[in-house]
This record gives C-alpha cells, structure tokens and sequence, in this order.
C-alpha cells in the first residue's frame, strides 16, 4: 500500500491533496501503513513539496461505494471462477491479461464509472419518498 501511495503522490504531484478510499479489511488499518501516511504527511508539509495523503476508510458492508470491489469481482468471475491452472503462475498471467485487455478496452472506449447514478438527470435519492417512490 505504501509503495501505491509513493506512485499516487508522484503522479499527481501537482495537487494539494490525494484521497485514498477503502474498505474495511484489517490490513488498510495497519498501524505502519497509519504510521507511515502520518511520518509521510509531515515530512511533506514542512517543506509543501506535494499533496498531502488523506485516507478516507468506507463504513463496514458498503463495498458497492468502492469502484475497485466491482473491478475484482469482475475479474474473479472471469479469470479465476472454475478455472483450473496448472500452476499459480498460469492464474498470474491469465489477471495480468485480463487487466490488460480491460484497461485497453477502456482506454478505447472511454465513459465515466458509475453513468447511472451521476448522469444529470438521474432522479435524486432525497426525493424519493418512504417507499421508495418519487415524490
């Protein structure tokens, strides 16, 4: 996670901030990864030579606000569902296709994750009634 983090902040080293939003697992909320953000953060705001890393954790079972949960569900349903490898190093290769082809399709064929819920004119949640129903 750390090394994620290092490659965020130097790719948009331009920015004031970097928010990183996660599930709930136990390893996002290691104390060295904690730790290691604090020590970075303040080595990074005493001389303002880049963003500042803020995580924002998601509540507990709410993983379909994390865009990543549908990524990798998505690609266990594909690559690693029933399969049969031969060898751990077959399965690697086969995600590493498989994210491969993914990202060239969407570097393709761009659009926007989440059209539904985003687009403009997509009904408001606060006016939906107790049913569930537009009021």
């Amino acid at each position: 996670m750390m090394g994620l983090l290092e490659m965020l902040y130097n790719q948009y080293h331009d920015k004031s901030k970097i928010y990183v939003t996660w599930d709930a697992v136990s390893w996002h909320n290691s104390v060295v990864l904690i730790q290691w953000v604090d020590e970075f953060n303040a080595a990074n705001s005493g001389e303002r030579r880049g963003p500042m890393i803020e995580l924002i954790p998601l509540p507990t079972s709410a993983q379909f606000l994390n865009a990543i949960e549908g990524v990798f569900s998505g690609m266990t349903r594909a690559v690693i569902n029933n399969s049969d490898y031969k060898c751990p190093e077959d399965m690697k290769v086969a995600i590493s296709q498989h994210f491969h082809q993914r990202n060239r399709y969407f570097t393709e064929h761009p659009a926007r994750a989440g059209k539904k819920i985003w687009e403009p004119n997509y009904p408001d949640f606060n006016a939906l009634g107790a049913e569930g129903n537009l009021q």
